[in-house]
Formats: C-alpha cells, sequence, structure tokens
C-alpha cells in the first residue's frame, strides 16, 4: 500500500515540530512535506491527500485556504480564533491536546480518502470488464458468421476434389491449397469455443462490482 501524504502549511517551525512528532507516534505515518505560505507551488499541484495549516497570520490565512481548496483536496485548520470556520475547512481549535485531536481526525480523513481511491480504481476496473465483454461478444457473433461460411468454402471444395483425377494438376493444386487454409482457419474459430467461457466469467465478476460497491459505500 503506497503511504498517504500530507502537506503542512506554516510559518511556524514549532508547529510543523508538534504535528510531525505527534505523528510519529502513529503505527501508521504518512509522508510529509512542510511548505511555507510564500510557498504556493508546493501546494497547487495538489499532490498530498491531506491539508493541515497551522501558524499562519490572519492576512494570508484566507488566500492559503482557498488555493488548498482549490486543489479538491481535505484540509484542516488548526485555528486560534474562536468561532472562525472557513467553508469546506475542518476547524479544530488550537486547545490543549490539539495534536490528538488533528491525529484523530487525519485518521479517519485519510481512511476515507483510501476508500475512495480504492473505489475510483474498482470502477476503472468494471469499466475494463465490461469493454472486453462487449468486445467478447462480438468476437462470437464473428465466429458464428465465419463459421458458417468456412464450412461453405470447406463443403464446396471438397466437392471439386472428388473430380480431382479430372482436374488439371495446377487447378487441384489451388483447390487443395484453398481447403487447407480453410481447414487452418476453422481450427483457429474453433480456439474461440473457449471464449464463451471466459464471457461468463467475467459477466459474473462485473455483476458482482455494484455488489462491492454498495457494500464499501455503506461502510
Amino acid at each position: 500500500m503506497n503511504r498517504q501524504t500530507v502537506v503542512i502549511v506554516t510559518d511556524e517551525p514549532e508547529f510543523s515540530a508538534a504535528v510531525t512528532r505527534r505523528w510519529l507516534a502513529e503505527k501508521n505515518v504518512p509522508s510529509f512535506i512542510l511548505a511555507e505560505t510564500n510557498c504556493p507551488s508546493e501546494v497547487q499541484s495538489g499532490n498530498f491527500d491531506l491539508a493541515v495549516v497551522g501558524g499562519v497570520a490572519t492576512e494570508v490565512l484566507d488566500p492559503v485556504l482557498e488555493t488548498l481548496k482549490s486543489t479538491g483536496k481535505p484540509v484542516t485548520h488548526i485555528s486560534r480564533l474562536k468561532g472562525c470556520a472557513a467553508r469546506e475547512v475542518i476547524s479544530i481549535a488550537e486547545v490543549q491536546g490539539w495534536p490528538d485531536l488533528l491525529i484523530l481526525v487525519a485518521h479517519q480523513i485519510l481512511k476515507r480518502a483510501r476508500i475512495e481511491a480504492d473505489l475510483v480504481k474498482l470502477q476503472d476496473k468494471c469499466v475494463q470488464l465490461e469493454h472486453q465483454a462487449a468486445l467478447g461478444r462480438y468476437i462470437l457473433d464473428v465466429r458464428h458468421n465465419l463459421n458458417n461460411a468456412l464450412t461453405s468454402i470447406l463443403g464446396n471444395s471438397d466437392l471439386i476434389l472428388l473430380d480431382a483425377p479430372t482436374l488439371p494438376a495446377a487447378q487441384r493444386s489451388q483447390v487443395e491449397t484453398i481447403r487447407n487454409m480453410t481447414m487452418r482457419l476453422n481450427e483457429i474459430v474453433r480456439r474461440f469455443s473457449s471464449l464463451q467461457k471466459e464471457m461468463q466469467l467475467i459477466e459474473q465478476q462485473t455483476k458482482k462490482k455494484p455488489v462491492e460497491k454498495s457494500a464499501t459505500a455503506g461502510a
């Protein structure tokens, strides 16, 4: 499982030290990106799973939060201002024990992010299976039509070869070549018979995906 990434945006080294020190006491420790408010390029890319903001001057707080929110990633703000909570931002008051509360909230956020990422992968896999199923159905349909054509060619070539002694050598050789190539094609077409079993397995897996996704969403 890939390590998740937490970006800590602060202008106070003590704040980032408090966050990382508390997190290092946990079993699962994410990767950290330390960023100051004057380096927006480090967070604008959105290459993180959670942003933690704290120790930021009031006059630059709003622009920082807006930049982080624009990435679409969850943002947590450790606030020193009572009753001040930005929209779409999880605000935690900077009171005694705030690092413990931050870790508790962050664990839930990262867990949800991991589940959502897994769900996207499952959905992509489901789409891929559906495409494979559609392709398989098309191949089976082509196989049926091709098999009919090959049967006709093979039957007619056998009828012609019944009069092989009366045929010119060159013509007989051409008919035999047609028959041999038809036999080879017929053998290839027969190999598609195993495709039907694979198709049934793919369709069964595809039908199970909505059930799995519903169970995951319910959890």
